[in-house]
C-alpha cells in the first residue's frame, strides 16, 4: 500500500487527507490532538485499516520537536518508507521538521509545500517538489485549497518536472 505523511492536514487539508484515502492511500497524519477523521491513535491503524477501510492514521507529533515527531511518524511506519509527503508547516518549523522526516521517504518521493505568503522559498528537501502558493479567500476557502493542493498532488505523482503554482481568488 502507497503511504502519504500529510503533515499540517488536519485543518484546512483535511479534504486532501479525505481524497488519498479514497485513493487507497494509508494516510500518516502527525498532530497534537486526534482528528475526527482518524483512527485511534498510534499503533493500531495498520491493523485497522484492513479491517475498517482505510482511515488515517493518527500520530502525536509537535511542530516544535522534530525529532520526536519523525520517530512517532516512523514507530507508526513499521519499516515502511513514504511514498509522499505533503507539508504546510509553519515558517518557523518548516525547516526543522521537514529534515526531521526526510529519512522516511523513499528515493525520490514526490513533495507537496504548501505556503500562504511569499515569497516562497527554495525547497528544503532534495527530492522533486511541487509548490503551491496560496491566497486569502473570503469564501469557499477550504474547498479551493483542497483542490490546488490536489492538483499539486497530482503534478508531482505524475512525475511533472518540480514548479511552483499560485492559486489565487479566481
Amino acid at each position: 500500500m502507497r503511504t502519504a505523511l500529510v503533515l499540517g492536514g488536519t485543518g484546512m487539508l483535511a479534504g486532501c487527507v479525505s481524497q488519498l484515502v479514497a485513493r487507497g492511500w494509508r494516510v500518516v497524519l502527525p498532530c497534537r490532538t486526534q482528528p475526527l477523521m482518524a483512527d485511534d491513535g498510534p499503533g493500531r491503524a495498520a491493523r485497522a485499516s484492513l479491517s475498517r477501510g482505510h482511515r488515517p492514521t493518527w500520530v502525536r507529533a509537535d511542530w516544535a520537536e522534530p525529532s520526536k515527531l519523525a520517530t512517532e511518524v516512523g514507530y507508526e511506519l513499521e519499516g515502511h518508507r513514504v511514498n509522499l509527503l505533503v507539508a504546510w508547516v509553519h515558517d518557523s518549523y518548516r525547516v526543522g521538521v521537514l529534515n526531521a522526516v526526510r529519512h522516511l521517504l523513499a528515493e525520490g518521493a514526490p513533495v507537496v509545500e504548501v505556503h500562504t505568503s511569499g515569497p516562497v522559498p527554495d525547497p528544503v528537501l532534495p527530492h522533486p517538489t511541487q509548490q503551491v502558493l496560496l491566497a486569502h479567500f473570503a469564501h469557499d476557502a477550504t474547498q479551493r485549497t483542497n483542490r490546488a493542493v490536489l492538483e499539486a498532488v497530482d503534478r508531482a505523482l505524475e512525475g511533472r518536472a518540480p514548479s511552483l503554482h499560485h492559486e489565487d481568488a479566481r
